[in-house]
């Protein structure tokens, strides 16, 4: 019964590590780069797409970083929107923004981030 209490304790480290990693936390350790490999690049990111390519045009669109969360939350995953966390959805915006070169052009308050001349809607 002594192992028991062992095997409960490295459970609970390993199950704390994992929330930690995927991101159930509102805290910043949500990685974006990961959720958007396990939850986005498989239509993305390949030859012969099924979503469309993510370009900084394409994301200037849809705003700012609350914005652009807010769509992906509405909208994404494809086959089954809303099913990620609020902090994965934050993490995956910051996380495309940051790769795209538009990572200045968000901010918290919304200020930044208009479409581009254009684009508009």
């Amino acid at each position: 019964m002594a192992g028991g209490g062992t095997c409960a304790g490295l459970a609970v480290a390993v199950l704390s590590t994992a929330v930690l990693s995927v991101g159930c936390s509102d805290g910043p350790e949500v990685d974006g780069a990961l959720v958007y490999a396990q939850r986005c690049a498989f239509c993305h990111d390949v030859e012969g797409q099924v979503g469309a390519e993510i370009t900084a045009a394409a994301l200037a669109s849809r705003g700012d970083e609350e914005t652009l969360t807010r769509y992906l939350r509405l909208a994404m995953p494809y086959e089954a929107p809303g099913t990620m966390t609020d902090a994965e959805y934050r993490a995956t915006a910051r996380y495309l923004l940051e790769t795209r070169g538009l990572a200045g052009e968000s901010s918290e308050d919304g200020a930044a981030g208009e479409p581009p001349t254009g684009e508009g809607r």
